[in-house]
């Protein structure tokens, strides 16, 4: 699909976000926040490698953030404020090399930052 931004924060949308998200590849803007999509974010979304900003806030998704997050190499901007992701970040977060702005305000993380 062309479709190239997909913006809907403060919607009533609920559930899960279908995997079939990651067929949208030539997207470069997906904001989620302020939603009510549930359960764990689908490892497709490794598949979205034009993206460059991602924004999840005060979504209700659990779980651990997707490894597959690394795949993302022309991301700028993730933002993660006040989503409830367990765990560690992924290592492979390192591998978001064009990442200029990251925030992990008000998330539930734990242990170190990866060392890159």
């Amino acid at each position: 699909t062309a479709l190239k931004r997909l913006d809907l924060r403060s919607t009533n949308l609920t559930g899960g976000l279908p995997s079939e998200i990651g067929q949208l590849t030539a997207l470069t803007y997906l904001r989620l926040g302020s939603t009510d999509f549930t359960g764990q974010l689908p490892s497709e979304i490794g598949q979205l490698t034009a993206l460059v900003n991602l924004y999840l806030g005060y979504t209700d998704f659990t779980g651990q953030l997707p490894s597959e997050i690394g795949q993302l190499t022309a991301l700028a901007i993730l933002e993660l404020r006040g989503i409830d992701f367990t765990g560690q970040l992924p290592s492979k977060i390192d591998q978001l090399t064009a990442l200029t702005f990251l925030v992990l305000e008000e998330t539930k993380f734990t242990g170190p930052l990866p060392s890159e």
